[in-house]
């Protein structure tokens, strides 16, 4: 094999669209690439991305990732696939069951579109309530719980017949930086790190799991080099999770592009030092040249010395023995337990929903009520925002006259009093927030307002319980922890009392409730 091809197979790279294209053809020609990212922006239906597989696998057939995590992060979403409820929902119900279930359901449907391995499941435990890129992506805080439901999440894909990835070595959730944006750094000894963050990533090494993705935070404990990320670490890829804890699996490094790295080193020097480091492959996103850049840096490094060619094969080895342990690929062109993994999940998704705070207001039976819903929501936890869907199209509520109307979520918008308006003449206000950790001000100052002019206003979270500290009074208060279609159905039978309300805190709310925290309706308020 070419050096230059030894190199472009420890390298995972992204494409720009739906089709390759002509240049697309030509550059995975150029190379035997060892895998391709697909991200939302390369999927639109199921034919589609079939054909696109099959134009992939053309060119020396590489891994095929995907980040779908559920929730708050899913890539593929086509009519006739099915929805997690995402992490800590699945956590909330207090099953880890439910939680192997939900990913057995993920992973079969990726393995029926001709994916490989999943970046997932997101097993940093999100102990800081102000982390802005974790929160709800994590499965909670408490070390022991996140290890049983990382555990069931890794062998549900496996079942599924996809590869899992679990994420962000050595921890991501105590952090208060995005490392998408910055270099975040976490002050824990060793010690406090092996009582906190190992814990779920020692339970999933010990269950098998084939693929562990690194994080681009410093851990000067581990290694005080300044500007050193665990993803260019070797004490913490080769010293601490190869040598300590045993790991023997495939590292992937996160994106290259994000600007923890980028703005510190270029993508090849970068994807060089993770290399050497431990890392077995690099994802180079960020277009076309990107990736020869870092394909150029591995081959120099060959030539001058500084790497050697038996370094890059250990990568690819390892590379094909997760690969060769996988089921073999088949793609098919419907779902054809739609219907019955449909059933399933709304079962677990009505048993997250958790119902925090309720003073005398739900569940709602009769009268008028106001649905307020941002006009804009994530399409990615990065924040790319897309017009709302009616979430009253999925959120029904019988017997009550619902109305739907929209609040601008970025700004402060247009004058606000026609909303006002029909919040006084409206019995009941449900005020739907969107928030990674914390209520933009705009959105704050509205959720006061409402409830100055209707004391019947229920708060619910479509993501972060967090939430409440902006709004400590409201006098209700429901989390879903994410607006896919199911999750909304089983908001709209708790609100509406046809559903009891099983779901737990999996966090804490500092100074409003303590993990484990949930409330349900007495049987005389339930319908039948």
């Amino acid at each position: 094999m070419k050096l230059s091809d030894l190199a472009a197979q420890l390298i995972m790279i992204d494409i720009p669209g739906t089709d390759l294209e002509e240049a697309g053809h030509q550059h995975l020609a150029a190379h035997r690439w060892g895998g391709v990212l697909l991200f939302a922006r390369n999927v639109s239906h199921r034919p589609q991305l079939l054909k696109l597989m099959e134009e992939i696998a053309e060119h020396g057939d590489p891994l095929v990732a995907v980040d779908q995590e559920g929730g708050l992060v899913d890539r593929v979403r086509f009519p006739d696939s099915v929805l997690t409820p995402g992490p800590m929902a699945l956590a909330a119900t207090g099953d880890p069951d439910c939680t192997r279930r939900a990913h057995a359901m993920m992973g079969k449907q990726l393995h029926e579109l001709g994916f490989h391995i999943d970046f997932a499941p997101c097993v940093d435990i999100n102990s800081n309530p102000d982390n802005p890129i974790i929160g709800v992506r994590s499965f909670g805080e408490d070390p022991a719980e996140v290890s049983l439901h990382a555990r069931a999440a890794c062998q549900g894909l496996r079942e599924g017949g996809v590869a899992a990835t679990i994420k962000h070595f050595p921890g991501h959730g105590a952090c208060s930086l995005d490392s998408h944006l910055a270099l975040p750094t976490l002050p824990h000894s060793l010690e406090q790190l092996q009582q906190l963050e190992l814990v779920p990533f020692q339970g999933c090494l010990e269950a098998g799991v084939e693929c562990v993705m690194t994080a681009h935070i410093t851990f000067p404990a581990l290694d005080p080099r300044p500007g050193r990320a665990a993803t260019l670490s070797e004490p913490i890829l080769t010293g601490l999770l190869r040598q300590q804890m045993g790991f023997g699996g495939v590292i992937f490094s996160d994106s290259m592009e994000m600007q923890a790295i980028a703005n510190h080193y270029g993508v090849g020097e970068a994807s060089l030092m993770a290399i050497e480091a431990g890392a077995d492959m690099i994802l180079s996103c960020g277009g076309f040249a990107e990736h020869l850049k870092a394909v150029q840096a591995l081959v120099e490094a060959v030539e001058s010395g500084r790497l050697t060619r038996n370094r890059l094969e250990e990568s690819l080895q390892r590379i094909e023995v997760m690969r060769d342990a996988l089921p073999v690929m088949k793609r098919l062109h419907y779902n054809p337990l739609f219907a019955e993994q449909n059933e399933e999940m709304r079962q677990i998704a009505e048993r997250s929903v958790t119902l925090v705070r309720n003073q005398d207001i739900l569940p709602l039976r009769q009268g008028s009520a106001l649905l307020l819903s941002p006009d804009l929501l994530p399409v990615t936890p990065l924040g790319e925002m897309r017009r709302s869907d009616s979430i009253l199209q999925h959120l029904k509520v019988d017997g009550v006259d619902m109305q739907e109307a929209y609040y601008p979520a970025e700004s402060r918008g247009p004058a606000l009093g026609h909303l006002l308006e029909q919040a006084r003449a409206s019995e009941t206000v449900i005020f739907a927030v969107y928030a990674r950790h914390r209520l933009p001000d705009s959105t704050r100052e509205l959720g006061e307002r409402l409830l100055q002019d209707n004391p019947r206003t229920v708060l619910v979270s479509l993501s972060s319980p967090y939430v409440l500290r902006d709004l400590p009074l409201m006098p209700a208060f429901v989390c879903s922890y994410n607006y896919t279609p199911l999750s909304l159905q089983a908001l709209g039978r708790v609100i509406s009392g046809h559903v009891q309300p099983q779901g737990r805190l999996p966090v804490t709310i500092p100074g409003i409730y303590e993990r484990g925290h949930r409330l349900s309706y007495p049987a005389a308020s339930l319908r039948g």
